[in-house]
């Protein structure tokens, strides 16, 4: 017995002088980073903040400079650096250091056994976050869809659904919390979603979408809201504060849907859609309607709009944030042209008063059946 104890104490003084003796490292990452954050919980949780020198990446010349593309040639944070080992990516970091602080004191479990059902749970909870929710969360804040992972689904609107769908998803897949998302310790599972559901609480209503959990979810949101878990409540008051300075800043006040709103008056295309006046419909899909023209100029004359204006009253107000449905109407123009019989055709946008716009909401005039004579009048 005597001999049991005496080697158990040497095993833990051998894991807990490895902690101790662990490099210093420096992580480069703000307080406003969700995914960074992520990084952190697990250094607070540990108290490893003597071993990880935490800096903004700005200390390294900045995310696009060559100083900081040498440790993140994505030029992303965070990013861990230490004796030439550089680790990019907040998951692959958070494994890292998660191995590394394993026999250090302190709550949470973050090297789980490979293999077993707590790391499967884990692992699969990070994938979800890590593929569905953090790949398009851009779509809360970023000002222009070019270049974001949310630019597959098109529009923002179709985005931030998405994003409010997969907390469904996640929803499904966690266990009843006692208190955390697997049992009594965090893991990684509750430190990837915590930073990230964070922004969500604070970006979804400024688009009118819900924040709203399941009950499993709302049970440990209030956990980790609570106060009770110190860490917790420190990741929430240096992402909350940073907030604060975006929101100072009017961060949103470009973004279509929060600051940017279509406050136009609606228009006689807006009963169309909503089947309040009758229309004799050519094409239909969830972004666009084609209908015939009560007052056609040819045989043939079709007009095709965008199911939600979204500010475009006029091309001349097209975005970045339009690029997918301007594009999706002019592939559909020659469907929808050949749905009416035509070969030949004239397609026709009048952007403005001057130019015999009457109707404030973009549209498209495909007109054929007739020879059409150069230059229109």
């Amino acid at each position: 017995m005597h001999f049991l104890l005496a080697r158990l104490a040497t095993t833990i003084g051998a894991s807990r002088s490895s902690v101790r003796a662990m490099s210093t490292y420096t992580l480069y990452d703000m307080p406003v980073s969700n995914n960074g954050a992520r990084v952190r919980m697990i250094i607070y949780y540990k108290d490893a903040e003597s071993e990880v020198n935490i800096v903004p990446p700005s200390s390294a010349g900045g995310l696009q400079s060559d100083e900081y593309r040498g440790i993140n040639p994505q030029c992303k944070m965070p990013a861990l650096a230490s004796d030439g080992l550089c680790v990019p990516e907040s998951d692959t970091i958070a494994r890292y250091l998660g191995g590394k602080l394993d026999g250090r004191e302190g709550p949470g479990k973050f090297a789980l056994k490979p293999g077993s059902d707590l790391a499967v749970k884990s692992d699969r909870i990070c994938r979800l976050h890590d593929v569905y929710l953090a790949a398009i969360q851009g779509c809360m804040y970023k000002a222009a869809p070019v270049g974001q992972g949310w630019a597959m689904f098109g529009t923002r609107d179709r985005a931030l659904d998405a994003f409010v769908a997969q907390l469904g998803e996640l929803e499904a897949i966690v266990d009843d919390p006692a208190p955390y998302m697997l049992g009594d310790e965090p893991t990684q599972a509750d430190v990837a979603c915590f930073p990230t559901l964070l922004f969500a609480e604070r970006m979804l209503p400024k688009f009118d979408k819900p924040f709203a959990l399941g009950p499993k979810l709302q049970k440990w949101w209030d956990f980790m809201c609570s106060g009770r878990d110190a860490v917790a409540t420190r990741v929430r008051g240096e992402i909350t504060e940073a907030l604060d300075a975006w929101d100072r800043r009017d961060r949103w006040g470009t973004v279509l849907g929060a600051g940017l709103r279509d406050d136009a008056p609606s228009t006689i295309f807006d009963k169309i859609i909503a089947r309040e006046i009758p229309s004799d419909v050519v094409y239909e899909d969830d972004v666009c309607l084609a209908f015939k023209d009560i007052n056609p100029v040819a045989p043939a004359h079709i007009i095709l709009i965008p199911k939600h204006r979204d500010r475009l009253t006029q091309l001349q107000f097209a975005t970045d944030d339009h690029v997918f449905v301007l594009g999706h109407l002019m592939a559909k123009v020659g469907h929808i042209a050949k749905l009416a019989g035509l070969d030949s055709y004239r397609l026709v946008v009048n952007d403005g008063a001057q130019a015999c716009q009457s109707v404030f909401h973009l549209h498209l005039h495909i007109i054929g059946g007739r020879d059409l004579s150069w230059p229109p009048g």
